[in-house]
């Protein structure tokens, strides 16, 4: 009777947990470096697809402050300035500004100049998120398993760049953060650790401890924005011109435009941007929609 009592107790407990359904273990994280691969396979695949977008922009300079509209077409952006330093457009510097607007939309070459600058703007930035996996050397800062996962990054010692601007990329430590559940980029924040020295210095050079930072955001549940790149790089290169890249550029107010927007209908959109108090949509305050 007394191993009954003792056997009792310990086989209900048995048996309890028996009955009891096992607990589900989570799957170990991803590697930073991996989770880095994932994100920038999502950043290319985004870019893939086109999506364009009118918006507000300020930026930012040594020399001024610009507020304008933008709107994204087939001939790469366009845009319209509706104030400098703080005092909006008007009199001969609006004369002056529709007079550019003019000489634009009304140009062809004009027009596939601004298109070929865009293309190659993205191509060069295509090439760089490419390299991302293999130039740095990656790291989590803090838990694995956050909605937004800060990741530390490093010059990889062994990622041999092949141009002057991987030479630049390759140079930045810094962070990513990373949106968990969408494998997105939301913010890179580098910073240069070295100078960079071009023909051994003869060349040029980038000053060590030039930044650079790019946030991105959800407007959509399938389409993310740029909506901050901040530069501020100096240096010599190049028979000693002065290089002295510091602009901030700030982008709000995200809307789509149909993909095959007119230059007549972004002209219009342009032009509504001076009546609108700065916004990039039709006047009245109806968004224009893909």
């Amino acid at each position: 009777m007394r191993i009954y009592r003792f056997l009792s107790p310990l086989l209900l407990l048995v048996i309890l947990l028996l009955a009891s359904p096992l607990p589900i273990l989570a799957a170990p994280p991803v590697s930073a470096q991996q989770l880095v691969k994932e994100m920038v396979y999502n950043e290319l695949q985004d870019r893939e697809h086109d999506s364009f977008w009118s918006y507000r922009v300020v930026r930012t300079t040594p020399e001024q402050t610009i507020v304008a509209c933008q709107v994204e077409t087939g001939n790469g952006p366009l845009y319209r300035i509706l104030s400098r330093n703080g005092v909006t457009l008007a009199g001969e510097q609006l004369a002056q500004e529709n007079a550019r607007l003019d000489k634009l939309f009304g140009s062809p070459s004009a027009l596939a100049h601004n298109r070929a600058q865009h293309r190659d703007d993205e191509q060069r930035l295509q090439r760089l998120m490419k390299l991302m996996p293999d130039a740095f050397l990656y790291d989590y800062e803090g838990a694995s398993d956050e909605p937004a996962i800060r990741i530390s990054f490093r010059p990889n010692p062994a990622f041999v760049p092949q141009t002057w601007e991987a030479r630049v990329y390759h140079g930045l430590a810094g962070t990513v953060l990373v949106d968990r559940r969408y494998k997105r980029l939301i913010d890179i924040n580098g910073k240069l650790v070295d100078r960079i020295d071009f023909g051994y210095g003869i060349l040029g050079h980038i000053e060590k401890g030039g930044t650079f930072e790019v946030r991105r955001e959800k407007v959509t549940e399938t389409h993310w924005k740029t909506s901050l790149v901040n530069i501020q790089v100096d240096g010599r290169v190049i028979l000693f011109k002065t290089v002295s890249k510091q602009q901030r550029e700030e982008r709000s107010g995200f809307l789509p435009v149909p993909t095959d927007i007119s230059l007549e209908r972004t002209r219009q959109i342009l032009d509504q941007a001076l009546t609108s108090g700065s916004a990039c949509f039709a006047q009245g305050g109806s968004p224009v929609h893909k």
